[in-house]
């Protein structure tokens, strides 16, 4: 079952048009390039989840994988609310100095 799609702004705005070729695409070239320059990410993170409706109404909602690696994060509210009240800190200039970890970094991790 797909997964309902989350509007978050109701402001479109009309960029262009597009028909459809041979083989059932859609160029999308002007939204890609405004999207790619907005968010200044690279073409090949990005991919989307189309969402449709039953007015045949089309939406592309891009998105971005998270490594594996750092999975583990999204997946502990705790740890990443930490992060981000962290980073809503460094963004007041709420910084404190801690000194240096060094003789931290040959002990094991539990």
């Amino acid at each position: 079952m797909a997964a309902k799609a989350v509007l978050l702004d109701n402001d479109f705005e009309v960029i262009g048009t597009s028909t459809i070729d041979d083989r059932k695409r859609v160029a999308l070239t002007k939204a890609i390039d405004i999207l790619l320059q907005a968010h200044n990410e690279d073409l090949k993170k990005i991919h989307f989840v189309v969402h449709l409706n039953k007015a045949g109404q089309i939406l592309l909602s891009p998105e971005s994988t998270v490594p594996l690696h750092e999975v583990w994060l999204y997946k502990n509210k705790e740890a990443l609310d930490s992060v981000r009240q962290g980073l809503e800190e460094v963004g007041r200039g709420e910084l404190v100095d801690a000194g240096s970890f060094i003789q931290y970094a040959d002990e094991e991790i539990e």
